[in-house]
C-alpha cells in the first residue's frame, strides 16, 4: 500500500515538473518548430454607429460632436470586451449598436464646458445613461461601450 502512494506521488512530481519545464522552454520549442504558435484569439466584430441627440440648436452650435474623439472613446471601450469595432454613419438595425450622445452646455464662467450624455442600445436592449466624468469629455462613451456585454449575450426582443 506504501508503495502505491510513493509510486503516484513520484508520477505527480515528475509530471509537474515535466510540465513546468515545457512551459519555461516554450519560446524555445516555438521557435524550434516542436510546439505549434498558440492561434491568437479572433476578435468578433461589431459594427457600430453613433447619432447626436441634441435637440437644442444653440447646444449643438455651443458642443460640436468632435467624431474622431467620440470614436476613439467608442472604440477603447468595446476593445475591452475583446471586440472589434467598425464604424458605420449609417448602420442601423440588427446587430448594430447604436451609441446615442447628447450634448449639455454648462457655463463655467466666461467660457462654455461640454458635458456628454451617452447609451447604447443593441437588438431592442438599451444600457443605462452615462454622463461625462468632471473634466473628461466623451467619458460617457467610453463607459456606455463598457456596457454592451449584458447587450450581446442577452436575448432579442
Amino acid at each position: 500500500m506504501n508503495s502505491d502512494w510513493q509510486r503516484a506521488l513520484a508520477a505527480l512530481l515528475l509530471a509537474t515538473g515535466l510540465g513546468a519545464g515545457l512551459a519555461g522552454f516554450a519560446p524555445e520549442l516555438h521557435e524550434t518548430g516542436l510546439i505549434p504558435r498558440p492561434r491568437p484569439v479572433a476578435e468578433t466584430e461589431l459594427v457600430y454607429s453613433i447619432v447626436n441627440l441634441t435637440e437644442d440648436m444653440d447646444a449643438r452650435t455651443a458642443c460640436p460632436l468632435d467624431l474622431a474623439a467620440a470614436r476613439a472613446r467608442i472604440e477603447a471601450g468595446l476593445r475591452a470586451h475583446a471586440l472589434k469595432p467598425v464604424f458605420s454613419p449609417i448602420a442601423e438595425g440588427p446587430g448594430v449598436l447604436t451609441q446615442e450622445v447628447a450634448a449639455q452646455p454648462i457655463s463655467a464662467g466666461d467660457a462654455t464646458v461640454c458635458g456628454w450624455t451617452a447609451s447604447v442600445s443593441l437588438n431592442g436592449r438599451r444600457g443605462p445613461l452615462r454622463r461625462d466624468r468632471e473634466g473628461q469629455s466623451y467619458s460617457s462613451l467610453e463607459a456606455a461601450s463598457r456596457d454592451v456585454e449584458p447587450l450581446l449575450s442577452g436575448p432579442v426582443r
